[in-house]
């Protein structure tokens, strides 16, 4: 075995190489912190509910000024993820925005925000406790969340924000 010795200034080179190419995860806001850096800055943060067409019209979704648009990370049945989902948000919102994602309790949001970080979106977050909140003992979800902490809801259909 053949020892190679490396200066130390090759070692900082390809410690920062392998550095700019690490993604952290994505950063993690509860609903309470979501809603309220939307109404602080309603032109340029916004919430996107990642949930299924069907979860967004039968389950409800924030009720907000700027509105709450659904665009799927998976589609259902089969929850094949949405090879548009990166394109739709990016046509939909500009890179210096701020996007909070959001499913029903934390998992998809997560998901669908490390994705569009890694797409280059600089501002990105994902809501932890999301639309319902993680289960409680029971199974039931009385823990936190969008609905359970009693911010706004709505489930009237604005066409512009309906997936399509």
């Amino acid at each position: 075995m053949k020892v190679v010795k490396i200066s130390r200034f090759n070692a900082l080179v390809i410690g920062l190489v392998f550095s700019v190419g690490a993604q952290t995860a994505p950063r993690s806001l509860d609903s309470m912190e979501a809603f309220k850096r939307v109404t602080n800055n309603p032109s340029h943060t916004f919430i996107v509910d990642v949930r299924t067409q069907a979860e967004y019209e039968f389950v409800g979704h924030p009720d907000l000024p700027n509105g709450a648009p659904n665009i799927p990370y998976k589609f259902y049945p089969g929850w094949k993820i949405n090879n548009d989902f990166v394109d739709d948000v990016k046509t939909r919102f500009k890179e210096s925005d701020t996007i909070i994602t959001m499913c029903r309790s934390g998992g998809r949001a997560k998901a669908a925000a490390l994705l569009l970080q890694k797409s280059g979106l600089p501002n990105v977050f994902y809501m932890s406790d999301s639309f319902e909140g993680p289960d409680d003992e029971n199974g039931h979800r009385t823990l936190s969340g969008w609905k359970v902490n009693g911010l706004p809801y709505t489930y009237k259909l604005k066409d512009h924000l309906v997936y399509r």
